[in-house]
């Protein structure tokens, strides 16, 4: 018996020898008592992401599917981390190394790629010669996912605004803030006789309650700004830092600014209160039609007719997907981050984004116009909704967003 006893702890031995050695080089094999993960090879390559938080729901859904496929950079896992920040902080804080508790970033993805901007004029400022984004395509980084920014409105309250439709936009906009009379003063100059339905109900409705977010704090409000910037001087593209100091164009800024009830910090904020409190508390936000799509058939039910309108030249925040170039980004981080992307970026996972969260999809693999009742350009067409958008305006550089939130700093939340 002694031979096959020694034959049987030499086996076993063997056995033990080969599933380290497997282990070793090929990650865990089989059960207890080898599934401990032995030496460097086996330890995850972790892919920091600070984001932009309007897409917290998406991207949670998306990590939980993408690590059940068990992706690897070689024979190391690859582990997500996700850090919800606010677009403007999270620039500003990559730039200039930041990182307190949040770690080192491998990827930043604000809600804009206006903040890519300012992230890049930061970093030249501060690190002259050197370049912090690896670029998937010459001008920009790569966008995740779609969403304009739009105004909701009570539509009894908008059918006074813009009894046309909403033509001249920001010029309607910035008179009623501005009418002394309120609601009653909008519908005479708009020609609704004192004995008309809509005079007669304007008389109750006070001033006109106007908001969006703080630009110093949220994408949508520095988009609000931009759009406001473009819109007085009449044009899509090209604006340009003397556009933001035309002292009429100030002016016309500080008349709209000064009539707006409250800045908070977060675009959601909005819709929940127009939600909770309805045309006491607002009667039309600048939201992102996301948003706005996931709670004006609950606001309908709650107040009554609610519309989504689009501005007559909007902004996409299309969510770009930077991933940087510094010396804490290893190539494995690298790859990891690529991975994960392209994971984003498929077709089943864009799909995610646009049927359960209202995002328009970042690529054409995913049709937008299906007779599907759950696409939401189908569900809340009824609400305004719709695929066409109206034509988008330019980027504008870091430089000229910076300045264009000096001056509202400066001149609007001194």
């Amino acid at each position: 018996m002694q031979p096959v006893t020694r034959a049987i702890g030499i086996g076993y031995l063997l056995i033990c020898l080969l599933a380290l050695l497997a282990t070793a080089f090929i990650g865990p094999v089989g059960y207890a008592p080898f599934p401990l993960p032995i030496g460097p090879a086996q330890d995850p390559v972790v892919v920091t992401i600070w984001y932009g938080t309007e897409k917290k729901l998406w991207l949670e859904d998306a990590v939980q599917g993408f690590e059940a496929t068990n992706p690897r950079v070689g024979n190391r896992p690859i582990k997500i981390v996700l850090r919800g920040i606010g677009s403007r902080e999270l620039s500003l804080r990559a730039a200039r190394q930041e990182f307190g508790g949040d770690g080192q970033p491998t990827v930043i993805s604000p809600a804009s790629s206006a903040w890519v901007e300012v992230a890049r004029a930061d970093w030249a400022a501060l690190n002259p010669g050197s370049q912090p984004f690896t670029i998937d395509r010459p001008d920009q980084a790569m966008p995740l996912a779609l969403t304009p920014l739009v105004v909701v409105a009570w539509k009894e309250r908008a059918d006074v605004l813009w009894p046309n439709g909403p033509v001249d936009f920001w010029q309607n906009l910035h008179e009623a803030l501005n009418n002394s009379e309120g609601w009653v003063g909008v519908a005479r100059e708009r020609g609704f006789a004192p004995d008309s339905p809509e005079y007669q109900k304007a008389r109750n409705w006070g001033f006109v309650k106007f908001g969006h977010t703080s630009p110093l704090t949220s994408n949508s409000g520095a988009q609000a700004l931009i759009l406001m910037a473009y819109g007085y001087h009449g044009k899509d593209k090209g604006l340009v830092s003397a556009d933001i100091l035309d002292p009429g164009f100030q002016q016309w800024l500080r008349e709209v600014e000064m009539a707006v009830l409250e800045f908070g910090d977060s675009t959601g904020t909005f819709m929940t209160s127009m939600v909770q409190f309805g045309p006491s508390k607002y009667d039309l936000v600048i939201v992102y039609e996301n948003l706005a799509l996931e709670n004006v058939e609950a606001a309908q039910r709650r107040w009554g007719d609610i519309r989504i309108y689009y501005p007559p030249a909007t902004m996409f925040s299309d969510h770009p997907y930077a991933i940087l170039n510094t010396p804490w980004v290893t190539p494995e981080q690298r790859q990891a981050a690529e991975k994960f992307r392209d994971f984003l970026l498929s077709p089943p996972i864009q799909e995610i984004a646009f049927l359960r969260y209202g995002f328009r999809p970042a690529t054409t693999d995913v049709p937008m116009l299906t007779n599907d009742p759950s696409n939401p350009f189908n569900k809340y067409r009824a609400y305004g909704a719709q695929v066409d958008t109206p034509p988008l305006v330019e980027t504008p550089s870091g430089e000229v967003v910076t300045t264009l939130l000096d001056l509202w700093r400066r001149q609007i939340n001194r």
